[in-house]
């Protein structure tokens, strides 16, 4: 493994730290009383504990010369930035996700070139779409290439660019995988939630597909350990709580915690696939900018697996779970009713 070459006492850089789950990092990091630098476009985002405690550096992924103070002097870089839509275009996910991944990485060798040194590791968060939602779950060695899904596909590209861009220059890295985070803030818990409370929301297959439940706290500790972990280097590693959670108990979970009045859709999966392709279709067709109330993706979510295999993150003895699903739960569905009690 690399030595790193950044001083005692340098700061841990945080990407995305206004987004879902680089806010839970850095506020564990603050917690943990190491220095925190965060790369964020709007300061005003950031949770106001890490606005107040770290170190804030404005800059944009998609200009390189905006991201050199960012990492310079870098104990180590987190880089949870990047476009996580459901639906948007190609262009969008490319921008962000592969080369957003390219000129973070230009930026760490100009700061290296300058005399800044190279960080231990760079931690890069990834996701299972890489396997493009496949009929079972994935190893970390099966084909990721993303599937038909631009998001995916990109953060596959991503993680290629990074693997080929960090040997060159001598760069520690890891790469997590984690399937549907959920917890306070999570745009799956306030998503599914509005649906849920008063809305209608889908389910496909009744729901029997495993969910790939893993609770925020959970894989902080995860992206925690990939750091200074000697096993995490230079490899990767689907991320997930080791329980078994179907969307049908997920749904009812999360609907009778927050006293949900909102109806559920059960709809076989090739009537909802259809259905999805049809609306996807139209969408194009008219070049409509706004997501279809379905569409593939969705489908695929909702009606395939999530539960990748977890088998290469337990044997690299990474801890699992610490927070139960029950408990993960309970703090998902008191962080959504105090939001919508609050507006």
């Amino acid at each position: 493994m690399p030595p790193s070459t950044a001083a005692a006492g340098a700061p841990i850089l945080v990407t995305g730290a206004s987004g879902f789950i680089g806010r839970h990092l850095a506020l564990r990091l603050l917690r943990q009383r190491r220095p925190l630098r965060v790369l964020v476009r709007d300061a005003r985002r950031l949770d106001p504990a890490v606005r107040a405690a770290a170190e804030v550096v404005q800059g944009d992924l998609l200009q390189s010369d905006s991201l050199v103070a960012a990492v310079r002097d870098c104990a180590a870089v987190f880089h949870c930035a990047g476009n996580v839509a459901t639906w948007d275009r190609w262009a969008s996910y490319h921008a962000a996700n592969v080369a957003g991944v390219g000129h973070l990485l230009r930026a760490i060798e100009q700061a290296a070139a300058g005399g800044g040194g190279l960080p231990s590791r760079l931690v890069h968060l990834s996701t299972v779409d890489v396997y493009g939602y496949p009929r079972r779950p994935r190893a970390e060695d099966a084909r990721s290439d993303g599937g038909a899904f631009g998001y995916g596909r990109s953060k596959a590209q991503g993680e290629a660019l990074l693997r080929r861009e960090a040997a060159r220059l001598g760069l520690s890295w890891c790469v997590l995988r984690p399937t549907n985070v959920m917890g306070p803030h999570s745009p799956f818990i306030e998503r599914i939630g509005d649906e849920l409370r008063a809305g209608l929301m889908l389910r496909v297959g009744r729901g029997r597909a495993d969910c790939g439940f893993l609770y925020v706290d959970n894989l902080v500790d995860c992206l925690l350990w990939a750091e200074q972990a000697p096993q995490a280097h230079a490899a990767c590693f689907n991320v997930r709580d080791p329980v078994q959670i179907s969307w049908a108990r997920f749904l009812d979970d999360l609907r009778q915690g927050i006293g949900g009045r909102g109806r559920v859709l059960d709809l076989p999966f090739p009537v909802a696939d259809s259905a999805a392709h049809l609306l996807q279709g139209g969408h194009r067709l008219l070049r409509l900018r706004r997501e279809p109330l379905l569409h593939p993706l969705l489908v695929r979510m909702f009606g395939r697996t999530c539960a990748h295999d977890l088998q290469r993150l337990r044997a690299a003895g990474a801890p699992l779970g610490s927070v139960s699903y029950d408990q993960a739960m309970q703090q998902s569905v008191q962080w959504y009713l105090q939001a919508r009690a609050a507006g």
